[in-house]
């Protein structure tokens, strides 16, 4: 099947769609502005009509202000319960990251400015409360970053999602980035050397009230399991930890380093799976996500809320609460499936997040390499070891 040229930037390339579910055609997408625009068009004619039926949705800031007030109170009793004894700590942690999870999708929404817009004190306050309850990366610094994300995402100066993992191969430094929270600072160097404005100091510098509580927590917590276990090695910190600090550092380590480290975790893992990276053109939403809606991928769902199911939403439609996202999915999910846009492309962390078969080959997890673009007539023209991706004219895969 023969593609005609066409300009990638623009989206008005002639190009070839399989279905949802040919989710390895290397192949690219035909008209795929006209495609965005019939989603967008989905995803605000539910929302009309979600709106019409219920009134409430129109007391959106009392809707978020309700839901982080809810949500303080879940962890104030799970917290309760967990110190009158009532609840065992391997139950508490998931109790406590599902709050958090809520938390960490309202500080999204206000970062896009989505509750108290006139009320600026409101959102920062808010703001406050969830960067300690997260012990995380300072929300408005997060700010600048992220709204640059939807910008620039799947390019290499995509530096929120590039600190989370995204367009790694396959190994131990992505499984690591995904489990600690700390861990995207040994991206700092890769993401710096492509992004130069990008400036790592300021990033630390702006998020050292938090990352300073959860190091001292998070070491003193092993510190002391390494002393109970016999484990320290000579001059070890650990041995100069009073007894007494014992169960204050379990039980923060309980109710708020494991939950966070739970939730990000699953966070970390969907955003990483459900976004493209390297070789798709740039501004195009269509090529940016997949949904992401296994069965499998349940348990991760559930403490991020069911984010690789929804996040492709956001990216055509960025000023929806989330809670609104979630009340549009079936009828956007259905269109966006008939539209051709890639539903459970399992292959994309072994594929380093490209969208395509180069060559008729799967990148190898073990030796795929950042693509560098280049510009062949003005269109992107990516490359790596196993060849070139041309987004000019291009022709399918045969699978």
């Amino acid at each position: 099947m023969e593609s005609k040229p066409g300009n990638a930037l623009t989206g008005d390339s002639k190009f070839t769609v399989r279905g949802a579910d040919d989710v390895m055609t290397a192949g690219p997408i035909l008209n795929t502005n006209q495609r965005a625009r019939c989603i967008r068009a989905v995803i605000h004619a539910e929302e009309h009509r979600l709106r019409e039926t219920y009134p409430i949705l129109g007391h959106q800031d009392l809707l978020g202000l309700a839901t982080f007030v809810a949500c303080l109170v879940m962890m104030a009793t799970v917290a309760t319960a967990y110190f009158a004894g009532y609840l065992i700590w391997w139950l508490a942690i998931p109790f406590m990251a599902l709050p958090i999870s809520i938390l960490h999708e309202l500080e999204h929404d206000l970062i896009h400015d989505l509750y108290f817009r006139s009320q600026a004190w409101v959102q920062n306050v808010m703001l406050f409360v969830i960067w300690f309850a997260k012990l995380s990366l300072n929300p408005w610094y997060r700010r600048g970053i992220h709204l640059k994300h939807h910008s620039v995402s799947g390019q290499e100066a995509d530096i929120e999602e590039r600190l989370i993992g995204l367009g790694l191969p396959f190994g131990i430094l992505r499984l690591l980035v995904t489990i600690h929270p700390m861990a995207g600072m040994l991206l700092f160097r890769r993401v710096k050397r492509d992004v130069p404005e990008f400036q790592p100091w300021l990033l630390v510098l702006l998020s050292v009230p938090t990352y300073t509580v959860f190091n001292i927590i998070w070491e003193s917590y092993f510190g002391y399991l390494r002393v109970q276990s016999g484990w320290t090695f000579p001059y070890d910190p650990a041995l100069l930890l009073p007894a007494a600090g014992w169960p204050w550092a379990r039980d923060l380590t309980v109710l708020l380093i494991l939950p966070n480290v739970l939730r990000q975790s699953c966070l970390v893992f969907m955003s990483s799976c459900s976004h493209y990276y390297g070789d798709i053109p740039e501004r195009d939403v269509f090529f940016q996500n997949q949904i992401l809606n296994h069965w499998a991928f349940l348990p991760f769902q559930l403490f991020c809320f069911n984010f690789g199911t929804t996040h492709v939403i956001h990216h055509y439609v960025i000023n929806q609460p989330f809670y609104l996202r979630q009340m549009v999915a079936k009828a956007t999910l259905a269109e966006m499936r008939q539209q051709g846009t890639r539903n459970n492309d399992l292959g994309t962390i072994a594929r380093a997040n490209r969208w395509s078969l180069i060559a008729g080959t799967i990148v190898s997890p073990f030796r795929a390499r950042t693509h560098k673009r280049q510009l062949t007539n003005g269109v992107p023209v990516f490359s790596s070891h196993v060849g070139t991706r041309d987004f000019s004219t291009h022709t399918p895969l045969e699978m």
